[in-house]
């Protein structure tokens, strides 16, 4: 080993040991009895300096010792204090009147103006904005006998009660139920236990479509909000949709049904079908505009994720529990049960935050032996589920998917109005308690683009308020969702507001061209 040597440009010839010991290198490897030189030497880069800041708690100020405090006093909290969701703050926090009671559907601010809740808040307050004394009992009496016990380490009646109940009324095998708060953590969920389930990694989801604020469900979502997570976020991927935003599949809703299953079909097999867990999908789509697939697509689907071994999960976040005339929105296309659905919202009418998966007798079997990869602190809250429980109750005894079906012909007849009046309102969509208008520019295509603004949207809804309506619009789609309790004469009274404000609208986009062409 210490034969070789080094000649160092014609003189003296060096061993490896001898060498070592004249530069600050480190030569070769060293012998048993030799240890190895570290010669690297690092640069003195200190830490910085701490900069001690006063981080004791403070205390409440007198405000919090009234019991009721002022609408300024409010104000000044909210505009202080209060971050808003989806939008920046300030301009949100102009538009949200101080609401300080609710009733049916109405809301009222301080002033006692009353707001006809038209959206049903994010389509959740189903049953109105006063709470039934059956559902406020419920709940106080939970609260009097264990307000909380965590999940995994306790359970209790209120649990046993809401997973049989939903075990009794939804259709097929679909016999197991987790909880979890809200709708993208159920769908988060969801997306988890496939994956696990099938041992797949891709989940396919259409455009236009909406599944939650969380990175997973945002990823999985295909409208403008996915674009802050799609390039971070894989094992998704997206699917067309059997109503393109710009082009048609077809003559007729069938064809257009078909094309799109043909479509759906070829993407499988070059995804490869081997790796798809999951086609995941609303069962009629919600925040991109109410859109009502033919029965045919659906059974298609259903068809393909059979043939290949891939879950149909169904998001019913905004659909299940009445909102579209039936118990859940896939009960509208004959025969087609999911392998999974997702529920929140009108679980429990918006009273407490709720939400959870249900699943196949296959798919719970599995995670009898095998854990969701899924979990959290309230998954199966005791007061939430007594909660969930009373609602659901509340709704069967009432029927109220069948009210909402009762109405959907008086909302229908009003909405065709509207658009048979109106340049603005481009076209409708309605199916039970669920519907919605497109915002329609004077040319007769769409005000703009779903990621767009547009001056006149902002005029559209401040008048809303005006005129005392209250309603969700999401790019150039304006919400017809209102609680599932309201009565002919309320939807007529919404329409008549709508109605005027439309024709407003119509006047403010033929200024704003005139002035664009000037």
């Amino acid at each position: 080993m210490l034969s070789r040597h080094i000649a160092l440009r014609g003189s003296r010839h060096l061993t490896r040991r001898s060498l070592s010991s004249v530069l600050p290198v480190q030569v070769g490897l060293p012998e048993a009895n030799e240890s190895i030189q570290q010669v690297f030497r690092h640069d003195n880069i200190p830490i910085p300096e701490f900069k001690a800041r006063d981080n004791s708690a403070g205390s409440p100020n007198k405000l919090h010792e009234k019991k009721d405090w002022s609408k300024e006093e409010i104000d000044t909290a909210i505009k202080d204090n209060c971050v808003f969701a989806w939008g920046p703050s300030d301009p949100l926090r102009e538009a949200c009147p101080v609401i300080v009671r609710g009733e049916g559907c109405w809301l009222y601010d301080y002033e006692d103006k009353k707001y006809l809740d038209w959206s049903a808040g994010a389509v959740c307050t189903n049953i109105g904005n006063s709470m039934p004394a059956e559902i406020k009992a419920a709940i106080e009496e939970q609260m009097s006998v264990a307000p909380f016990v965590y999940g995994d380490l306790a359970v209790t009646e209120a649990r046993a009660k809401l997973c049989s109940l939903l075990a009794d009324i939804t259709p097929g095998d679909l016999n197991g139920f987790l909880f979890a708060s809200g709708g993208a953590e159920a769908n988060e969920a969801a997306i988890r236990m496939a994956r696990r389930y099938t041992g797949r990694y891709k989940i396919l989801s259409r455009y236009r479509s909406y599944h939650g604020g969380t990175t997973s469900t945002l990823a999985m979502t295909g409208d403008p909000r996915t674009w802050a997570t799609d390039t971070t976020i894989t094992g998704f991927a997206k699917i067309p949709d059997p109503f393109p935003f710009s082009f048609s599949w077809g003559t007729d809703a069938e064809e257009q049904a078909k094309q799109s299953l043909n479509a759906l079909h070829e993407q499988i097999l070059m995804e490869g079908p081997s790796s798809v867990a999951a086609i995941f999908m609303e069962s009629i789509t919600g925040s991109n505009g109410w859109l009502l697939p033919h029965p045919s697509y659906m059974q298609g689907v259903r068809a393909l994720c059979d043939k290949y071994g891939i879950l149909m999960i169904c998001d019913e976040v905004m659909c299940g529990f009445g909102r579209t005339g039936k118990l859940f929105g896939f009960q509208n296309f004959p025969g087609v049960i999911p392998d999974m659905f997702t529920f929140a919202k009108g679980v429990t009418g918006a009273y407490m935050p709720l939400s959870g998966v249900a699943m196949s007798d296959a798919v719970f079997d599995y995670f009898r032996t095998n854990p969701p990869s899924y979990g959290s602190t309230y998954s199966g809250h005791p007061l939430t589920v007594a909660c969930g429980y009373a609602v659901v109750k509340y709704v069967i005894e009432n029927d109220i998917p069948a009210r909402a079906k009762s109405m959907e012909a008086t909302l229908a007849e009003g909405l065709s109005r509207l658009v048979a009046n109106h340049k603005s309102a481009k076209q409708a969509r309605v199916i039970g308690l669920a519907g919605g208008v497109d915002l329609g520019g004077l040319d007769g295509s769409s005000l703009m683009q779903m990621h767009e603004t547009h001056p006149a949207v902002g005029f559209f809804k401040n008048r809303l308020k005006e005129e005392g309506l209250i309603t969700l619009v999401r790019g150039h789609h304006m919400h017809c969702t209102p609680p599932l309790i309201i009565s002919e004469d309320e939807i007529s009274y919404g329409i008549d507001i709508l109605d005027k404000c439309f024709g407003d609208l119509d006047e403010f986009l033929e200024d704003y061209e005139a002035k664009q062409k000037a």
